[in-house]
Order: C-alpha cells, then sequence, then structure tokens
C-alpha cells in the first residue's frame, strides 16, 4: 500500500509542477489510496476528496510550525514518524496511524466526529492558528493546486491535514505477511503469541479487533480501584464509563511506548505482565478482564510480546512520503 500511494503522489506532483510552469494549475489529481488487504473500506469526505495536492498541502502544515499562531510547534512537534508518529516527550500521546477510521478522538473521546471536524478542532482550537501567517507565496501556490483558490482558510487547512492523515495507513507488518500467505514472516514464538492473542486465554482479541487491531471503543482494563471521574466517564456524563479509555491501535505498539493513558509502563514487557497479573477490581471493570489478570506463564508471555513486535511495519516508520518535505 506504501509503495502504491507515494508512486501516485510522485506522479501526480510531477504533473502539478509542468502545469505550474505552463500557468494555474489545472484540477487537483485524485489519489488511488488502495488499502492493505483486510482493511476495511476507508471513509472519505464528500466534500474534501483524497488527491496529491491536498495531501502535499497536509504534509507541509504537519510539519510547519506556522500552524501554530507564534511559530513555536506543528504537529510533528509531539508526533514523530519513527515513533509511528508518537511521542516520548509528552503524556498520553496516541499514534496517527490509521486514524481515518476513527469517530472518537482522544483517550477519552472528548471529541467526536468525523476525521475533517477533528482537523477543524486541532487547527482552530489546539493550534489557534492564524491564517495570517499561512499567507505567504509558498503556502498559497500550495492552496491553490489543492483547493483552486489561493485564499486561505482554517478549514481548508484542516481538510489538507486530514488528506494527509488518510495517507498515514499501517499494514505491512510481518503479521500481515504471515497472514497473506508468507509462511515464514513469523517465528514460532511470534505465531505462538499470536494463537495467544486470539484465544480465550488472553481475551486480546476482543478489543484490539480487526485488522485495525483497535474497536475504536472504551474500556476499563483494570489499571485502577478507584475510577470515579475518571476516563470517559466525565465526558459522557456517567458514571458506568469512569475508568474507561479508548482502546490504542496496536500497530507499531513496538515503538510507541510508554504505554496507556498516563504512560504508567514503559515496555511491552511491563504491559503484557500487567494483564497477567495486575488486574485490579473497580466499579465498571469490564467483564472479559478477570480480577487479578489472566494468569498467564512465563513462556506465554514472552510469546505473546514477540507477537506485539511482530505488529511493526518498517516501511511505515521509514516511508519518504510521509516524513518532512524538501
Amino acid at each position: 500500500m506504501r509503495g502504491t500511494v507515494a508512486l501516485a503522489l510522485v506522479v501526480a506532483a510531477g504533473a502539478s509542477a509542468c502545469a505550474a510552469d505552463d500557468g494555474p494549475p489545472g484540477p487537483p489529481t485524485p489519489v488511488d489510496d488502495r488499502l492493505p488487504a483486510g482493511f476495511p473500506p476507508m471513509p472519505v469526505a464528500e466534500d474534501n476528496p483524497t488527491t496529491a495536492e491536498g495531501v502535499a498541502l497536509g504534509r507541509q502544515l504537519y510539519y510547519d510550525a506556522r500552524l501554530s499562531p507564534d511559530g513555536s510547534r506543528a504537529c510533528a512537534s509531539c508526533h514523530f514518524q519513527d515513533r509511528s508518529f508518537s511521542s516520548t516527550g509528552v503524556t498520553g500521546v496516541l499514534p496517527h496511524v490509521n486514524l481515518a477510521w476513527s469517530t472518537f478522538f482522544l483517550w477519552d473521546g472528548r471529541f467526536t466526529g468525523t476525521l475533517e471536524e477533528a482537523m477543524i478542532m486541532e487547527v482552530e482550537e489546539f493550534f489557534g492558528t492564524d491564517v495570517e501567517r499561512l499567507k505567504e507565496p509558498d503556502l498559497e501556490d500550495m492552496f491553490e493546486a489543492a483547493f483552486e483558490t489561493r485564499e486561505i482558510t482554517t478549514t481548508r487547512a484542516a481538510y489538507a491535514l486530514a488528506q494527509f492523515q488518510r495517507t498515514l495507513v499501517s499494514g505491512a507488518s510481518p503479521f500481515d505477511a504471515y497472514l497473506e500467505g508468507d509462511a515464514g514472516a513469523l517465528s514460532a514464538a511470534e505465531r505462538r503469541g499470536m494463537e495467544l492473542f486470539y484465544s480465550e486465554d488472553a481475551e486480546c482479541f476482543h478489543c484490539h479487533a480487526t485488522r485495525l487491531m483497535t474497536d475504536n471503543l472504551f474500556h476499563n482494563i483494570g489499571l485502577d480501584a478507584d475510577v470515579t471521574g475518571t476516563g470517559r466517564g466525565p465526558v459522557s456524563g456517567r458514571a458506568l464509563d469512569d475508568g474507561k479509555w479508548k482502546t490504542p491501535t496496536l500497530r507499531n505498539v513496538a515503538v510507541t511506548g510508554p504505554y496507556m493513558h498516563d504512560d504508567r509502563f514503559e515496555t511491552l514487557e511491563e504491559v503484557v505482565d500487567f494483564y497477567a497479573e495486575g488486574v485490579v477490581d473497580s466499579s465498571t471493570l469490564d467483564t472479559l478482564v478477570p480480577i487479578g489478570g489472566y494468569g498467564l506463564t512465563a513462556e506465554q508471555r514472552a510469546d505473546l510480546v514477540a507477537f506485539l513486535r511482530a505488529l511493526t511495519d518498517e516501511s511505515y516508520l521509514t516511508d519518504p512520503a510521509l516524513a518532512p518535505p524538501r
């Protein structure tokens, strides 16, 4: 998938450059965003189709500190590609991967909506973008290429970011290769870990569901005994949601630590140890999670960690098409 999209963007970029030499740019070029095998259809807004020019603008803005009023930060200030667009410096940063399928954003889901609406919130509320700072010739040219107008608005900036986010798709790990028929893609330990992951002995697959490796919902997994006023509860206004946090994707999980909403676990081994023997009871504990944990053996824990590491998509972490623009 990564190579297909990158090639489409390169070809389209070349076409746009030729158009720029000959006069005003033509209509934006649609991107053939073929998805990895087994992925569900990607939701795309009717008023924001993915185009090469829109993605290029979104990529520029993602890495551009002009998005912030004082020029001090960009999206990429907290989201690093080699960490699956997550961060080690800021607590509770969810990775930017496969967000196109999300409708709940942030750990407590305090923002609900489409990807476009989420990016509008980012631009207007999180960054407080001053469009006057974006009115420079290089960006005006890119806005014209993407939206056929040099008028810059926060909505168009957000729509471009949403288009770039739709290219942040990860689905080329050894696990995926194994599912597509490469029997040698996983080691014996990784295969045992996969079997455990999808068994009732560990129950991982219930929440980390489908090829997205998340159900995009909220669960109390037994981190704390006192969950009053935490997690989803204050957002929904329902006490039965206290202690429930969004299920993070396990895509590239080996590089996205620390783990949990508060970064309490430094390593995957600590996470698996918690599930094996550290689960505590509370009023809203998920029924699939046993008090005290799953009682996994040392070998089972090691196998599960091995499988989790096999969810790393190296091409996603190194794809030049997702890196800072030159």
